[in-house]
Order: C-alpha cells, then sequence, then structure tokens
C-alpha cells in the first residue's frame, strides 16, 4: 500500500515537471504589420499562421501599426483571423502607432486586442481617393461587418460600429474603458502576461524578400510616383533616340506600376486622365512648340487623374502633398522648357557673315585700309576703320556687302 502510494506521488511529481517543461518550451509568434495593408500584407499573414500549425505554437501576436489599406485584402485577413485554429493577438504597437481604417477591423476580429500607450484606433470610415464620404450603402455593409465582429469577440459593438459610421477614433485609454480592447501593455512581455503565456518562448518571423518587395510596389504612392517617372523617362527616349537610358529604366518603372495597379482598386477614368496629361505635353513639345495651351491642359488633366486615380471607398488614397510636389514639378519643368523654346524660336538665326560679327582674329597684313585677316579659324577680306598693322588683334564691327568691317582690339 505504502508502495503503491509513493509511486503515484513519483508520478506526479513527473507530471509537474513535464507541465512545467512544455509550457517552458511552448512556442509564440511575434510578427510586425506595418503600412497599408495589401495582398503582400494578407499573403504574410497566411503564411505565419501556416508556419504556426506546422509548429504546433500557442499563439500568434501581430504588431499592427497601419493608416489602412484595401478591403479585399482587410476582409480576406479577418476571415483567415476567424478561421485560425491558433489564437491570434493583435498589439497595437509601438507608442504612437495606429490601428486606422482596415487597421480597426484586424483588432476587432483578434481573438485578443490590446494597445500600447499613446496608441489609437478607428477612424474607418469609408472614403473616396479624395477624402469625401461614399454612399450609404457602402457605409451599412462596413458598419454591420464591423458590429458583427464586435458581437462575435464580445467587444462594444455600438463603439465598434461607430467607428465606421461617425469615424470616432478612441484612444488606448477610451478603447479600454469602452470594452474595445482587453488591456492596455508596454510590451509584448506584458501582452503573454496577460494571455498567461509569459513562460512561452517567442519566435519573431518577418516579411521574406519576395513579401517586402511586393509591399514596396504595391504602396500607391510608389506606383504612382513609378508610373509618372515612366512615362516622362518614354517621353525622353522618344524626344532624343538613343538616349537608351531613360527608355530601359522609363520601360522598367513602367511595367512596375502597372502590376501594382493590377492588384490596386485602379479608377480607369483617372488613369486615362493622367495618360491625357502626358499626351498633352508631348503634342506641345513636337507639334506646337512655344505655344504651352496644351501644357496648361496637361497639367490640369494630369492632376485630376492623379486626385482620381483609385477607386472611391476602397481604403486605397494617394498622399496629397506627392500629388501637389509632382505636379508643381511638372509645371515648373514645363514653363522652363517652353521658355528656352519661345526664346530659341523668337532669337535670329545667324549664317555666315552675320555670324561673325563680335568675333576677335588677327591681321595677316597690313590693312591700309583692306586685307585679310585670320577670323574664328578662317581667313576673311576685311576693311579697317583705322590703321592697323599686321598681327594686330582686331575685332569684327559689322559687315558691308561681302566685306567684314573690323578696328583694331584695344
Amino acid at each position: 500500500m505504502r508502495k503503491g502510494k509513493l509511486l503515484i506521488l513519483f508520478i506526479f511529481f513527473l507530471w509537474i515537471l513535464g507541465y512545467h517543461s512544455l509550457a517552458a518550451s511552448a512556442e509564440i509568434i511575434v510578427s510586425q504589420i506595418n503600412g497599408a495593408i495589401t495582398p503582400a500584407t494578407e499573403e504574410f499573414l497566411t503564411r505565419i499562421l501556416k508556419q504556426g500549425q506546422e509548429e504546433n505554437v500557442q499563439a500568434i501576436v501581430l504588431l499592427l501599426d497601419t493608416p489602412g489599406g484595401l478591403e479585399e485584402s482587410m476582409r480576406n485577413m479577418v476571415k483567415t483571423i476567424l478561421s485560425s485554429p491558433i489564437p491570434i493577438v493583435v498589439y497595437v504597437f509601438p507608442q504612437g502607432a495606429r490601428a486606422a481604417s482596415a487597421g480597426s477591423f484586424l483588432l476587432i476580429s483578434a481573438h485578443h486586442a490590446f494597445m500600447s500607450p499613446n496608441t489609437t484606433v478607428g477612424a474607418a470610415h469609408p472614403v473616396t481617393a479624395e477624402g469625401q464620404t461614399v454612399s450609404e450603402k457602402i457605409v451599412n455593409d462596413a458598419a454591420s461587418f464591423m458590429r458583427s465582429l464586435a458581437e462575435t469577440r464580445k467587444r462594444n459593438p455600438e463603439i465598434a460600429e461607430k467607428m465606421v459610421r461617425e469615424s470616432i477614433s478612441l484612444t488606448e485609454k477610451e478603447a479600454l474603458h469602452h470594452g474595445i480592447v482587453e488591456g492596455i501593455a508596454q510590451s509584448v512581455e506584458d501582452v503573454l502576461q496577460f494571455v498567461h503565456l509569459e513562460n512561452s518562448q517567442i519566435v519573431k518571423i518577418d516579411m521574406n524578400t519576395k513579401e517586402k518587395i511586393m509591399q514596396y510596389l504595391l504602396n500607391p504612392n510608389f506606383a504612382y510616383l513609378f508610373l509618372t517617372l515612366g512615362a516622362l523617362g518614354i517621353v525622353f527616349e522618344l524626344a532624343n533616340p538613343g538616349a537608351i537610358v531613360p527608355g530601359v529604366f522609363g520601360s522598367i518603372l513602367l511595367l512596375l506600376s502597372f502590376y501594382a495597379f493590377s492588384l490596386l482598386p485602379v479608377n480607369l477614368v483617372g488613369m486615362v486622365l493622367i495618360f491625357l496629361g502626358i499626351l498633352f505635353f508631348v503634342l506641345d513639345f513636337f507639334v506646337t512648340p512655344g505655344i504651352g495651351i496644351l501644357s496648361v491642359g496637361g497639367v490640369i488633366a494630369f492632376f485630376l487623374g492623379s486626385l482620381t486615380l483609385f477607386t472611391p471607398g476602397k481604403g486605397i488614397t494617394l498622399s496629397f502633398s506627392l500629388i501637389l510636389a509632382i505636379v508643381s514639378s511638372l509645371a515648373f519643368f514645363l514653363i522652363v522648357i517652353l521658355f528656352a523654346v519661345v526664346r530659341t524660336v523668337r532669337q535670329k538665326v545667324k549664317i555666315g557673315m552675320d555670324s561673325m560679327v563680335g568675333k576677335c582674329g588677327v591681321a595677316k597684313e597690313d590693312l591700309s585700309p583692306e586685307g585679310f585677316a585670320v577670323i574664328d579659324g578662317e581667313l576673311w577680306w576685311v576693311r579697317g576703320e583705322n590703321p592697323i598693322r599686321k598681327n594686330e588683334r582686331i575685332k569684327v564691327l559689322r559687315k558691308e556687302g561681302q566685306i567684314l568691317i573690323v578696328r583694331k582690339e584695344e
């Protein structure tokens, strides 16, 4: 009997040791999601979840800092989070970060939600590329989706819905007060303590090279910049055949921008306006040089095309400061070029003897008053206004008939 009790105690002791050993060896995946929500971000989350399932991790912590992004990518990521067999923790990090627009949907859909000090969440109202409101239909759909997510995760559905309908934004303290997040954490270790996984081993997973390149290429501001530089490179190559470098790099940038636009919600009207503006520039240079009317129309078309480049309500917008910088640079460049063209057109063309006025030379013989002189490497018959000796410096004043009138250069 005594031996049986000892055996039970021994087994219980081994079980305790094994439990602590397993708890200490449990792994937690920690990954960062920064910048706009794009297909690259979606692919990254899918890869993390797959690796987590293969390694049987205890949880996945997403460090979130995003201004928003593509609605379609956001919805796909939310689906991934909702169907994940592994608990997914969304942590708005570091201090000063935000989970705005599409990011607020990710935070609400997570199994556990936390925020760092001095962070914000919300402002999820759909807007157009110009920052204007969209139709009530789109707003209702987004609000219903947000409310459904909040109810699923036992969070405040009224406040979550107001993030969409009224575009409210909450600080970390307000989000905690209204039941949007579970706590305010200073670090990842604090988050793990909240979810009782403080003894876990942290495994950091970053975007691989392919995902990073895709993330940069799918950045709407980069795509817009590539489109502009690529188009201008092609135009410069057409204007200067054989330059090669502008044509090569222009073609590459143009193709990269087309790749990005094939995945982003591009508005066809905006794209047509941009290319129409570039076409006006080309016509003004090569068809009606110096007039400038087409260039003015080109700048206006390019500006309007930039504002309407992306489909309204899809969560992708261009930086207005970037648009102003590019359009202003184009306008300044066109003004400089057109001014140079006008000055060249109005300039009187000088050839033959007319081109010799003002040039200097050397008398090849005594000019009394006429004789030969070398001017600009050529031999000319000249007449001096005053006596000029051989090898003295002379300057051309004017021409009279077929004779150059010169004087002794002081």
